[in-house]
């Protein structure tokens, strides 16, 4: 109190006040900022505790992932973390695609987080180079080559490689691919990369993998129940692949549909099949047959007014319209070739959030629905709307081959699927500039984390 009483006193040598106070009560502004500085790291203390402490009890909440996310780039901004590189071949029917995956180690967690990805495309797909696999294998290479550019020689040896065929190649006879895939193994064991394999991706690797892809990119991937069902649309074959949640589901799918696969780790039962013969290019072949022999063939699913050529598989067709075309014959033909291939109508998948790609996006921008580079939501009623436009549109800029397409693709969604008209899908290319294709989920398999 003397102290106190001492600062209001005057004095004849001046105001000794902030003397005063400076020995007595050390403090002033020092104190203030003192005080603040202290408050201050008090609080980021608790939040930083009440932060961790959210992630350890409820990982899956989207404030624990974002917290994480937060915290992974940050620690690779300071350089604390470690990359992994990857490759991926994509033989597909239609063309040849090399992915280079660019990852970082999670220091808190040990997750791999995906930093960067190169994607190139090279057209015809291997499968065009049946009697020639060496011109093939020369494709190949210039992917590899692409990859090298992107990826620090010191690491080429420590970096894994692989490349997966798809449905072009499984069309082929056994000696052509064959032939094919050991031309194309020697171009990959002399690329100074860590050769993991080559050959045809099963089935099972390919919807599990696009699954996979789709929810990592979507941060699904770890709250199961909330994952996406995931549509890939190739030009040989179609995938669906989900993570099923009600054991109705379980109770009564084939047991052919249901597989036992571990993701990041942790063991699931996924439902996934792969329908050959259902991707966009074998449909359209199959729908023209229908009833019909040889290469010149007539279909209610051409509007053109002349014969069309069209190549598929080696094979030169010319496809010719009919006086019966129009959307109501074209579905028709487009529901019997499905019906002929026994899709399975899961209860389930109606219920369950969709993300559909490859072409189911291509041709929606074909279409108009979505702008090129965008995702977005479209209806199965947009599909069905989309089709019957182009199978009454006589416009010279429309592909001779949209009526077919467009009714092929509506047709599996409702026909197929049974999703009902107000049935909505996420519609992608790209997720975060991401590529969304299998590729990404096979380079966290090829890496023993997938």
């Amino acid at each position: 109190m003397e102290g106190l009483r001492r600062r209001n006193v005057p004095s004849s040598g001046g105001d000794t006040r902030d003397e005063d106070t400076k020995k007595e009560g050390g403090g002033g502004k020092s104190a203030d900022i003192d005080s603040t500085c202290t408050y201050l790291i008090f609080l980021m203390v608790i939040l930083l505790g009440s932060g961790a402490a959210l992630v350890v009890l409820v990982p899956d909440n989207p404030v624990s992932l974002l917290l994480m996310s937060a915290l992974d780039r940050s620690c690779h901004l300071l350089g604390l973390t470690t990359p992994v590189y990857a490759v991926v071949l994509d033989a597909g029917s239609t063309g040849s695609r090399v992915l280079g995956f660019t990852f970082f180690l999670s220091p808190l967690t040990g997750n791999l987080v995906l930093e960067d990805e190169l994607w190139q495309e090279i057209k015809p797909g291997l499968s065009s180079f049946a009697t020639d696999p060496k011109a093939g294998a020369d494709t190949i290479s210039e992917l590899l080559e692409m990859a090298k550019q992107r990826i620090p020689e010191s690491k080429w040896s420590l970096t894994p490689v692989t490349l997966k065929a798809t449905a072009g190649l499984r069309l082929l006879p056994t000696d052509q691919s064959q032939a094919l895939l050991d031309t194309v193994t020697q171009r990959l064991e002399q690329s100074g990369f860590d050769n993991q394999g080559v050959g045809i991706a099963s089935e099972l690797e390919e919807g599990v993998f696009g699954w996979v892809t789709v929810n990592y990119l979507l941060d699904q991937l770890h709250n199961p129940r909330k994952s996406y069902v995931a549509l890939d649309l190739g030009g040989g074959s179609t995938q669906i692949t989900f993570l099923p949640k009600y054991q109705e589901t379980f109770d009564s799918t084939p047991e052919a549909f249901l597989h036992d696969v571990s993701v990041l780790g942790t063991s699931n039962k996924i439902y996934s099949h792969s329908y050959l013969g259902l991707g966009l290019m074998a449909a359209r072949e199959a729908i023209f047959s229908l009833d019909q022999e040889g290469l010149s063939l007539e279909s209610a699913c051409m509007v053109t007014s002349g014969a069309t050529m069209w190549s598929f598989h080696g094979k030169e067709y010319s496809i010719l319209p009919t006086n019966r075309g129009g959307f109501e014959n074209c579905m028709r033909s487009v529901e019997r070739m499905i019906d002929s291939k026994n899709v399975d109508q899961c209860e389930e998948v109606p219920t369950r959030k969709i993300a559909a790609f490859s072409y189911f996006y291509d041709r929606a921008v074909d279409a108009g629905l979505i702008r090129k580079g965008e995702m977005g939501l479209l209806s199965v009623q947009q599909y069905l709307d989309a089709a019957r436009s182009a199978c009454y549109s006589k416009e010279a800029d429309l592909s001779p081959f949209a009526c077919v397409d467009m009714s092929f693709i509506a047709g599996l969604l409702h026909h197929g699927y049974r999703l009902a008209p107000d049935a909505v899908l996420g519609v992608y290319k790209e997720i975060e500039g991401r590529q969304v294709s299998w590729a990404l989920g096979a380079a966290f398999n090829m890496l023993n984390l997938g």
